[in-house]
């Protein structure tokens, strides 16, 4: 009796989330689709591979026994259609992009349709927890994120190092490179609460033993950068985010901490990574990178 794959499949992505709704999602399809698919499997070859109701789910014995045969059988179907190219990339396919980094998206984006000319992309901006979220929860294909946590599941291609930079008033007289020191005693503007780069700025200061007097959270770069050109204080970015404003100024922080760097990754389910498209695009950081690394991290790139 043979095995139908559709069905394998579906019960895969099962057993990989131990979550139906997660599953369905992950393969575009409806829950009671999936469902019906993995108790098709199920009843045709009389055994039961799964067990509860609610996720997690759990493997009967069965299950995992079948679930470590379908990673090998999976695993070498990508390989298969490494060695032979695949297929031609579809040019009419949707590339759902979720990132917590504007310019480096936009950069991406335009090298990979420079590549595939009829590429149709959709862009979700999002803080890097979001777009991690979004990822797994594959309303996403591809995430460009900062610092992600690692998954045994997903693929990470380096993209881009970045460092923090100080963004002061025009009219302030202020050193270049500015110190901490004076960093601390100005009110200091920041994102909310779960940005990655108030996370960076939270370890720059804590390795410098130093407390900011006044933290005023804004939320957004953009709200951000308008209080810094009214004078309202100083803040903290990432250099790429700095979009060119003659109100504002951008110096380098006096500081050797390796907490002023952050690097960005592409990241993708693994499995995917044997769709055409896909792989175009994770050929497509693997060549940015080095053009994504300025002069003055260079040092950090190359760790």
């Amino acid at each position: 009796m043979n095995v139908n794959l559709l069905h394998l499949r579906s019960f895969y992505a099962v057993a990989k989330e131990r979550s139906v709704s997660k599953a369905a999602r992950r393969l575009n399809i409806s829950q009671p689709t999936l469902s019906k698919q993995v108790k098709a499997l199920e009843e045709r070859h009389k055994i039961k591979l799964l067990e509860g109701r609610r996720p997690p789910l759990s493997l009967t014995p069965a299950g995992h026994a079948l679930m470590e045969k379908a990673d090998v059988l999976f695993g070498t179907a990508n390989e298969i259609d490494a060695i032979l190219g695949a297929a031609a990339i579809d040019s009419d396919r949707l590339l759902r992009v979720g990132t917590d980094s504007p310019p480096y998206a936009a950069a991406f984006l335009a090298a990979l349709t420079a590549r595939v000319p009829q590429l149709h992309f959709r862009v979700t901006i999002a803080n890097a927890s979001q777009t991690a979220s979004l990822l797994t929860s594959a309303q996403i294909d591809l995430g460009i994120i900062c610092e992600p946590i690692i998954q045994s599941d997903y693929s990470y291609v380096p993209l881009y190092v970045d460092r923090l930079v100080a963004i002061v008033p025009v009219a302030w007289t202020v050193s270049d490179p500015v110190p901490l020191s004076y960093i601390v005693e100005q009110p200091l503007l920041v994102r909310e609460p779960t940005s990655r780069t108030l996370a960076a700025v939270k370890r720059l200061f804590a390795e410098a033993e130093l407390v900011p007097q006044r933290i005023v959270e804004l939320h957004t770069r953009e709200m951000i950068r308008e209080a810094v050109a009214q004078g309202l204080g100083i803040s903290l970015m990432f250099e790429r985010e700095c979009p060119p404003d003659l109100r504002i100024r951008v110096l380098p922080i006096d500081s050797t901490s390796m907490a002023l760097y952050a690097k960005g990754y592409l990241a993708v389910r693994s499995e995917h990574q044997r769709i055409p498209l896909i792989r175009a695009a994770l050929d497509v950081g693997r060549e940015m990178l080095g053009s994504n690394v300025t002069e003055a991290n260079v040092t950090e790139a190359r760790r």
